[in-house]
């Protein structure tokens, strides 16, 4: 039996912040740029998270390293 293949892999977290308290018509917008810029990548929307961090509410997902554009 031979041992599986290793492979290291580098990502990078993609993520948008929304500051506490925010309107829902602005979490709708911050949800919104994200399931656009996956959608874009042909990714599904399910491939981010949502989480409540410092005051701040936060979208994000990974991107592997050799996809990273900086702006």
């Amino acid at each position: 039996m031979t041992a599986p293949t290793r492979r290291t892999v580098h990502l990078t977290r993609t993520e948008h912040a929304l500051p506490l308290p925010a309107s829902l018509p602005d979490a709708a917008e911050l949800i919104g740029a994200v399931q656009s810029e996956l959608a874009a990548a042909g990714r599904p929307s399910t491939d981010a998270e949502l989480r409540v961090v410092d005051g701040e509410l936060l979208a994000y997902y990974d991107v592997p390293r050799a996809a990273v554009v900086n702006r």
